[in-house]
């Protein structure tokens, strides 16, 4: 699945041309929690901006299942969602994007409870920044799709892969830079109880990570990872045979072994994260400030301090090793059905691209004064 996501992956850095004038503090309303269909679906992704680690990374992913660390935060929430849909059926994948906007609101309303004066402006940037992604980075996308697909028929080495993560890496950083000013009005406008409720999501998918994959069994710590991985795996390359699920197997180890370093990474970024919202809106500094606050933020995700850095790059490493062990491993029938799995993402995203952007829903509010 690792085409798909970042297909889709890149595409929510959710707000764009947002006006800070434009954003007030009015009287919140009740929270509520918006059912959607692929609540079901995304399961124990809905963790929270900064907590799901991405094991696969579109292009990357095509030969890696479990390895990227550095995305967006906002798109990963909206695209473990797209994501999940994309490992049912490529259908669901493009469908998954063209209702990105609106699964996009949901994600955010169920993290800060939007007030209803913010609703309309935060559905108009969505429905803006997915207009310029769909632009901007859908071509860039389908190019890189296209350079997995034929390399996909040939012999992986870690080179490789890092090709595709700093490609993908790229795609994320320019997505943040269109989405930072909006997201610093938005921030500026966050009350305590918003906060507070952003830090209560952390909580849930923090309490959903640990039991999933840090179960104090180490056979069951082992099997969940191995499952996401083979998740990852067969989407792109099919069945795999016994043996090579044996051999798949035994290759997990350093992965599994850093999922402990990785969590308390996972931690350190969330509490980062929170000490900055928090700091903005007590101090309510320029906008200017916001963004370089943003933006130092995400030097922060990218190169984390040094009590974490050796382990995080480990954990890369790890991944990538085990991303070319399956890539290498796969038969002639398995790489071409990779190859046709590419083609079929490449199709989908041209015609993304030939689509012409959703206008921005009205919210309930918006339809009454008109």
């Amino acid at each position: 699945m690792s085409v798909s996501k970042n297909i889709l992956e890149n595409a929510s850095r959710v707000f764009g041309g947002l006006r800070r004038q434009a954003w007030r503090k009015p009287a919140t309303r009740p929270a509520h929690n918006p059912a959607n269909p692929c609540q079901d679906l995304a399961g124990s992704h809905l963790g929270g901006p900064v907590a799901m680690r991405a094991d696969f990374n579109m292009a990357v992913s095509a030969h890696r299942a479990a390895v990227s660390e550095f995305h967006n935060w906002w798109a990963r929430r909206i695209f473990a969602i797209l994501g999940a849909a994309a490992l049912c059926a490529c259908s669901a994948m493009k469908l998954g994007y063209q209702q990105g906007d609106h699964l996009a609101y949901w994600w955010i309303d169920n993290y800060v409870d939007v007030t209803t004066a913010q609703e309309p402006l935060t559905r108009e940037a969505i429905a803006r920044f997915f207009a310029w992604h769909r632009k901007a980075q859908l071509p860039e996308i389908a190019a890189l799709l296209q350079q997995a697909k034929t390399d996909v028929r040939q012999p992986v080495t870690p080179a490789t892969v890092e090709h595709f993560q700093d490609a993908s890496e790229q795609l994320a950083r320019k997505s943040f830079e269109q989405a930072m000013p909006d997201l610093a009005d938005l921030l500026l406008t966050l009350t305590p109880e918003q906060i507070g409720r952003m830090e209560k999501k952390f909580a849930e998918g923090n309490a959903k990570y640990r039991k999933k994959f840090l179960n104090p069994n180490p056979a069951e710590r082992e099997q969940a990872r191995y499952d996401k991985v083979m998740d990852y795996a067969r989407l792109v390359y099919g069945n795999f045979s016994s043996d090579q699920e044996m051999a798949i197997r035994a290759r997990m180890g350093p992965v599994v072994q850093n999922t402990d370093a990785r969590y308390a990474e996972r931690v350190a970024r969330q509490q980062e994260w929170l000490r900055m919202v928090r700091y903005v809106q007590a101090t309510q500094p320029p906008k200017a400030q916001v963004i370089d606050l943003l933006r130092r933020f995400r030097e922060y995700w990218q190169n984390p301090p040094a009590k974490h850095a050796a382990s995080h790059e480990a954990n890369l490493n790890a991944g990538i090793a085990l991303t070319v062990a399956i890539a290498n491993m796969t038969t002639p029938q398995q790489k071409a059905h990779a190859q046709d799995r590419f083609q079929k993402w490449i199709d989908d995203t041209h015609a993304l691209i030939r689509e012409k952007a959703n206008a921005p829903v009205q919210s309930a509010a918006t339809k009454r004064e008109n």
